[in-house]
């Protein structure tokens, strides 16, 4: 009998650490493959058979077949899809408290996955820049309007969630209904563990500069020039009071959005001494030029955005960490499993739960420095009192010599090189407006803290439950097995949204009428290349979008991809010198013109 017990007892952690290792990523490793090498449907297959649809990540079963969709062109399954993931995570939220207390006694991988802050806000840039490429589609009317209304009323959303997510921020503690519960005592004493000094404010996704720009440039599609103006200086305060140093995006963007305020100004009717004002207090004297050829030609020009989507977020990882007790210092010690860990994990151990200022570090971390190196060391957490709870709730005896704690992790983000934009004889660089990349890790990094106390409150509720059951067995087996099977079924939990983009890059053109050949040549990481290419034709007063994605991590270039514009009568050759831009810093042409039929809603 005792044999038979044993062997089932094996083959349940067999079992257990199959589960308890393979990450999110690596079970849509193929899917992913398949994406970056432009093999959408491919990609889109493997995940419906991957990821239940209904299951605990059906959440990111629709957030990732609606970037699928929205790459191979059908924008409105796409946005059918993402506003299906928005309606998921609602009624997801209501269930977040019971799910909390599944989660102490297993891992995060078994409750329904809810999003991460900056997945949940960007649902609604995809279907913003979705609407865009409808109304590309559409003839002018009425529907063409509504895309645009619609484009707008998704930035709006994104805005709105993104403040409701700061309002209604809190911790585990307030999911508790008793303060008496076994885990909330468990989480009392690892309380101290405080994690480092930095100052996790300071890595608050708190608003988004983008979703404010793209709101502008629909209320100037539709020729609301002074609602573009507001949308557009609401966007050009966020890139200067935080945004664009935070996610590390340079100023080329802030000043882009500050060129187009006084554009509007323009536009609107304000005197001329008011925007160039504005144009003299934020823009270098390049810029203040091509501002006033504008405004002695306000109605000649056309524009072209070029929207960019590089690269892809990195995969959350898993970090093992060792905890043991210390009787002589009353004192708890973490640090790595000494077997199996890589310089990236001891780093973000250290940045993240080392006793000291290290924001130099962390900045460095996110500036994606490759020489950091860090030695292994361990954490010492001195109880002082909680000592004594620890003892009498049974937590020393359970953790005993040592106890598997599992915690996520990023490696520093992907170092992305330039985008040059060329058309004809001239090359622009492409200026970075966002960073999801960035938005993933430094949410990460924020929630460590708190991460880190539940997974060991978790790790320890469960060997005190197993050395409760190894109590009424005088051989000690089933505690010693009741303990292992629960630190090999621990996980963490590294889901994410993983065909985000990893940054977005932009560049807005103003060129005469005409027809044009546009190539962007992206570099990648490790010095791996892509080229895209489209053609397009202009009439005076379009604003035509390309939103090109460029992925593949393998190949040094790929297939040029030629999208023919829509527009079919014909014009002039315009001629070489005809370019001109703000000088700041999907391939499928998605033209959009700016001749509205109807007015739409002037509130911003």
């Amino acid at each position: 009998m005792k044999f038979r017990r044993l062997l089932s007892l094996s083959i349940i952690l067999f079992i257990t650490q199959l589960s308890g290792c393979a990450t999110y990523g690596n079970g849509l490793e193929q899917a992913l493959m398949d994406a970056d090498q432009g093999n959408y449907a491919a990609a889109a297959t493997k995940i419906e058979s991957t990821i239940n649809p209904t299951g605990k990540d059906r959440l990111l079963y629709h957030l990732e077949l609606g970037v699928l969709k929205h790459l191979e062109g059908d924008y409105q399954a796409s946005n059918d899809l993402l506003e299906r993931a928005s309606l998921i995570i609602e009624s997801l939220q209501q269930d977040s408290v019971s799910d909390s207390l599944v989660m102490a006694m297993s891992n995060p991988r078994n409750i329904a996955y809810t999003g991460n802050t900056h997945e949940r806000v960007l649902i609604y840039y995809y279907k913003a820049m979705n609407y865009l490429a409808i109304a590309a589609t559409l003839p002018e009317g009425n529907a063409k309007l509504d895309a645009i209304e619609g484009a707008r009323i998704e930035s709006r959303r994104l805005l709105l969630r993104l403040q409701a997510l700061k309002n209604n921020e809190g911790s585990y503690d307030n999911a508790k209904d008793d303060n008496e519960r076994t885990f909330s005592q468990v989480l009392r004493v690892f309380s101290v563990l405080m994690g480092n000094l930095v100052d996790t404010d300071a890595l608050t996704y708190r608003d988004d500069a983008l979703a404010h720009y793209l709101t502008g440039v629909s209320f100037e599609m539709n020729k609301e020039y002074d609602n573009a103006r507001i949308s557009y200086q609401k966007s050009a305060e966020s890139y200067d009071k935080g945004y664009a140093e935070q996610f590390r995006l340079g100023n080329g963007m802030g000043q882009q959005a500050w060129f187009d305020v006084a554009r509007m100004m323009q536009r609107s009717g304000f005197r001329r001494s008011e925007w160039q004002r504005v144009s003299a207090d934020k823009l270098p004297v390049s810029m203040q030029q091509e501002l006033l050829t504008l405004a002695d030609n306000p109605n000649t020009k056309a524009q072209i955005l070029v929207v960019e989507h590089k690269g892809r977020v990195p995969e959350k990882k898993e970090l093992n960490l060792q905890l043991s007790i210390n009787p002589n210092l009353r004192a708890l010690e973490l640090q790595p499993y000494f077997f199996e860990y890589t310089q990236e994990q001891i780093n973000w151990f250290y940045l993240l739960y080392a006793d000291k200022l290290i924001y130099g570090l962390v900045a460095d971390y996110l500036n994606a420095t490759r020489n950091l190196r860090i030695d292994f060391f361990t954490k010492t957490i001195f109880l002082g009192p909680l000592y004594d709870t620890a003892e009498n709730l049974g937590l020393t005896q359970a953790i005993g010599k040592s106890l598997r704690v599992t915690v996520p992790y990023y490696d520093p983000p992907t170092d992305y090189g330039d985008s040059l934009l060329t058309i004809g004889q001239q090359t622009w660089s492409l200026d970075q407006a966002a960073s999801p990349q960035q938005m993933a890790i430094q949410e990460q990094m924020k929630n460590a803290g708190p991460e880190i106390r539940e997974a060991l409150g978790r790790a320890a509720v469960k060997a005190m439950t197993a050395a409760a059951i190894g109590n009424q067995d005088s051989s000690g087996i089933l505690a010693f097995a009741g303990k292992l099977v629960a630190q090999l079924s621990d996980a963490a939990e590294t889901r994410s949204w993983l065909l985000l983009p990893a940054e977005v890059h932009i560049r807005r053109l103003f060129i005469e009428p005409g027809d044009y050949t546009l190539n962007l040549d992206s570099r990648l990481a490790d010095g791996n290349r892509r080229q895209s290419q489209t053609n397009m034709s202009l009439e005076a007063g379009d604003i035509k979008f390309w939103q090109v994605r460029s992925l593949g991590a393998g190949a040094t270039t790929s297939p040029i991809t030629t999208t023919p514009s829509t527009n079919t009568k014909p014009l002039k050759k315009a001629p070489k010198t005809a370019v001109e831009s703000t000088p700041t810093s999907d391939s499928n042409a998605e033209p959009i013109a700016t001749k509205p039929i109807r007015r739409l809603p002037t509130k911003d």
